[in-house]
């Protein structure tokens, strides 16, 4: 049986040729979405809030250096995503629930073979 690849679990695929600094995750809300930055050495360097609307997104991401952005998809990931990457970021948007349905079968594909499965 062949599993699929994490890449196809994308909406978003990352571009590969862009230089990035930092790493930022972000949950999305109705409101308020929250963020957390990571160095390029995976250190926490920033967490914080923004409104979910375009001013907020805009004032949070419009004065950064290049950076990778990710996020789950959902409501409001469409138009984020698109303003981000017009704001010269590199974004990542992730479908989830896929991610772990696949986690879940390639844990049930090798307990058989003693492997640790942690993907």
């Amino acid at each position: 049986m062949r599993m699929k690849s994490h890449s196809q679990h994308f909406i978003s695929k990352p571009r590969r040729s862009s230089k990035v600094g930092v790493t930022i995750g972000i949950e999305l809300g109705d409101i308020w979405s929250h963020y957390c930055t990571l160095s390029e050495d995976g250190e926490v360097v920033d967490r914080g809030r923004f409104r979910t609307n375009p001013s907020g997104v805009g004032k949070r991401f419009r004065d950064l250096g290049p950076a990778r952005v990710a996020m789950e998809a959902g409501t409001h990931s469409i138009w984020v995503s698109e303003q981000i990457r017009e704001l010269g970021h590199e974004v990542i948007v992730a479908n989830v629930r896929e991610l772990r349905r696949s986690r879940t079968a390639t844990r049930r594909a090798t307990s058989g073979f003693g492997l640790n499965s942690d993907v």
